[in-house]
Protein backbone atom coordinates (compact mmCIF):
# COMPACT_ATOMS: atom_id res chain seq x y z
CA UNK A 1 0.00 0.00 0.00
CA UNK A 2 3.05 2.81 0.74
CA UNK A 3 4.25 1.97 -2.65
CA UNK A 4 1.19 2.76 -4.40
CA UNK A 5 0.55 5.45 -2.31
CA UNK A 6 4.43 6.18 -3.35
CA UNK A 7 3.73 6.09 -7.11
CA UNK A 8 0.89 8.24 -7.18
CA UNK A 9 3.30 10.94 -5.00
CA UNK A 10 5.34 10.70 -7.61
CA UNK A 11 3.30 10.91 -10.64
CA UNK A 12 1.74 13.83 -9.01
CA UNK A 13 5.12 15.84 -8.62
CA UNK A 14 6.44 15.09 -12.28
CA UNK A 15 2.84 16.08 -14.16
CA UNK A 16 2.90 19.46 -13.58
CA UNK A 17 3.19 21.08 -16.80
CA UNK A 18 6.31 19.23 -18.71
CA UNK A 19 6.15 19.26 -21.83
CA UNK A 20 6.53 16.23 -24.49
CA UNK A 21 10.28 16.47 -25.05
CA UNK A 22 9.75 16.02 -29.12
CA UNK A 23 8.19 19.22 -29.32
CA UNK A 24 9.09 21.40 -32.50
CA UNK A 25 10.78 25.02 -32.38
CA UNK A 26 9.76 25.48 -36.09
CA UNK A 27 6.00 24.24 -36.95
CA UNK A 28 6.40 24.79 -40.37
CA UNK A 29 6.64 20.83 -40.25
CA UNK A 30 4.49 20.50 -37.53
CA UNK A 31 1.45 17.61 -37.68
CA UNK A 32 -2.34 18.41 -37.98
CA UNK A 33 -4.25 19.44 -34.78
CA UNK A 34 -6.15 16.52 -35.32
CA UNK A 35 -2.95 14.31 -34.41
CA UNK A 36 -2.13 12.72 -31.24
CA UNK A 37 1.58 13.05 -29.92
CA UNK A 38 2.62 10.38 -27.42
CA UNK A 39 0.76 10.94 -24.76
CA UNK A 40 1.95 11.09 -21.23
CA UNK A 41 0.40 9.27 -18.14
CA UNK A 42 -1.39 12.04 -15.75
CA UNK A 43 -2.89 12.02 -12.42
CA UNK A 44 -5.79 13.98 -13.72
CA UNK A 45 -6.34 15.89 -17.09
CA UNK A 46 -3.79 15.45 -20.17
CA UNK A 47 -4.11 19.06 -21.99
CA UNK A 48 -2.96 19.96 -25.24
CA UNK A 49 -2.65 23.57 -26.58
CA UNK A 50 -2.48 24.25 -30.31
CA UNK A 51 -1.93 28.14 -31.50
CA UNK A 52 -2.76 28.27 -35.55
CA UNK A 53 -1.53 31.51 -37.41
CA UNK A 54 -4.04 32.22 -39.50
CA UNK A 55 -2.23 35.84 -40.91
CA UNK A 56 -0.57 36.02 -44.31
CA UNK A 57 2.32 37.10 -42.82
CA UNK A 58 4.90 34.66 -40.41
CA UNK A 59 4.42 34.92 -36.75
CA UNK A 60 6.49 34.52 -33.80
CA UNK A 61 5.01 32.69 -30.96
CA UNK A 62 7.31 32.02 -27.66
CA UNK A 63 4.91 30.17 -25.20
CA UNK A 64 6.15 29.57 -21.68
CA UNK A 65 5.20 28.69 -17.74
CA UNK A 66 7.04 29.00 -14.76
CA UNK A 67 8.82 25.83 -15.33
CA UNK A 68 9.06 25.35 -18.96
CA UNK A 69 9.91 27.35 -21.34
CA UNK A 70 9.12 26.19 -24.77
CA UNK A 71 11.02 28.93 -26.73
CA UNK A 72 10.34 31.05 -30.48
CA UNK A 73 8.28 29.16 -32.81
CA UNK A 74 7.97 30.98 -36.54
CA UNK A 75 4.69 30.33 -37.89
CA UNK A 76 3.54 30.55 -41.33
CA UNK A 77 0.64 31.27 -42.79
CA UNK A 78 -2.20 28.48 -41.67
CA UNK A 79 0.79 26.62 -39.54
CA UNK A 80 0.49 25.65 -36.23
CA UNK A 81 2.82 24.87 -32.62
CA UNK A 82 1.34 22.67 -30.15
CA UNK A 83 2.21 21.26 -26.73
CA UNK A 84 0.92 18.60 -24.52
CA UNK A 85 1.36 18.49 -20.38
CA UNK A 86 -0.82 17.18 -16.98
CA UNK A 87 -3.07 19.30 -15.24
CA UNK A 88 -1.04 19.88 -12.01
CA UNK A 89 -2.97 18.32 -8.92
CA UNK A 90 -3.89 21.64 -7.49
CA UNK A 91 -5.49 23.17 -10.72
CA UNK A 92 -2.57 26.05 -10.70
CA UNK A 93 -1.15 25.09 -14.35
CA UNK A 94 -0.60 28.38 -16.22
CA UNK A 95 1.17 28.95 -19.71
CA UNK A 96 1.63 32.44 -20.87
CA UNK A 97 2.93 33.13 -24.67
CA UNK A 98 4.02 36.57 -26.10
CA UNK A 99 3.09 36.75 -30.01
CA UNK A 100 5.08 38.83 -32.35
CA UNK A 101 3.57 39.91 -35.89
CA UNK A 102 5.44 43.09 -38.03
CA UNK A 103 5.52 45.56 -34.92
CA UNK A 104 2.59 44.59 -33.35
CA UNK A 105 3.07 42.63 -30.04
CA UNK A 106 0.88 40.65 -27.74
CA UNK A 107 1.03 39.12 -24.27
CA UNK A 108 -1.14 36.90 -22.24
CA UNK A 109 -2.35 33.80 -20.54
CA UNK A 110 -2.91 30.83 -23.48
CA UNK A 111 -3.67 28.24 -20.60
CA UNK A 112 -5.29 28.44 -17.02
CA UNK A 113 -7.22 26.16 -15.54
CA UNK A 114 -10.32 28.93 -15.73
CA UNK A 115 -9.52 29.03 -19.86
CA UNK A 116 -9.67 25.48 -19.65
CA UNK A 117 -12.88 25.03 -18.38
CA UNK A 118 -14.48 28.16 -20.23
CA UNK A 119 -13.75 27.66 -23.44
CA UNK A 120 -11.71 24.37 -24.15
CA UNK A 121 -13.04 21.36 -21.95
CA UNK A 122 -14.55 19.23 -24.03
CA UNK A 123 -16.91 17.04 -22.10
CA UNK A 124 -17.12 16.58 -17.83
CA UNK A 125 -14.77 13.25 -17.74
CA UNK A 126 -12.18 14.72 -15.88
CA UNK A 127 -9.34 12.15 -17.07
CA UNK A 128 -10.39 12.72 -20.57
CA UNK A 129 -7.75 14.44 -22.94
CA UNK A 130 -8.91 17.95 -23.59
CA UNK A 131 -7.33 20.31 -26.27
CA UNK A 132 -7.67 24.22 -26.33
CA UNK A 133 -7.55 25.47 -29.79
CA UNK A 134 -6.23 29.13 -30.71
CA UNK A 135 -6.40 30.84 -33.85
CA UNK A 136 -4.83 33.71 -34.51
CA UNK A 137 -5.72 36.27 -37.08
CA UNK A 138 -5.00 40.32 -38.26
CA UNK A 139 -7.88 41.43 -35.97
CA UNK A 140 -7.19 39.29 -32.58
CA UNK A 141 -7.06 35.89 -30.89
CA UNK A 142 -9.60 33.60 -30.72
CA UNK A 143 -10.13 30.25 -28.38
CA UNK A 144 -11.93 27.70 -28.98
CA UNK A 145 -12.24 23.72 -28.63
CA UNK A 146 -13.09 23.18 -32.11
CA UNK A 147 -10.34 22.29 -34.35
CA UNK A 148 -11.53 24.89 -37.03
CA UNK A 149 -10.02 27.38 -38.96
CA UNK A 150 -13.05 29.86 -39.62
CA UNK A 151 -13.83 30.41 -35.62
CA UNK A 152 -16.71 29.12 -35.83
CA UNK A 153 -17.84 28.66 -32.17
CA UNK A 154 -14.44 30.73 -31.04
CA UNK A 155 -14.62 34.04 -28.85
CA UNK A 156 -12.28 36.66 -29.19
CA UNK A 157 -10.47 37.09 -26.10
CA UNK A 158 -7.77 39.24 -27.26
CA UNK A 159 -6.47 42.51 -29.76
CA UNK A 160 -2.82 43.09 -31.10
CA UNK A 161 -1.16 45.80 -29.54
Amino acid sequence: MKILFFLLYCLAITGDASPIPSLIADASSASSPMSDSKKKVCLWTYWSVYITNMIPDPIVVHPQSADDDLGNRRLTFGNHTDWNFCLHVFLKTRFYAHFYWKSKTAFFDVYTYHLGESYCKDGKEFFKQQRCYWIITQDGFYLTKNPNKFLIGATKLHNWS
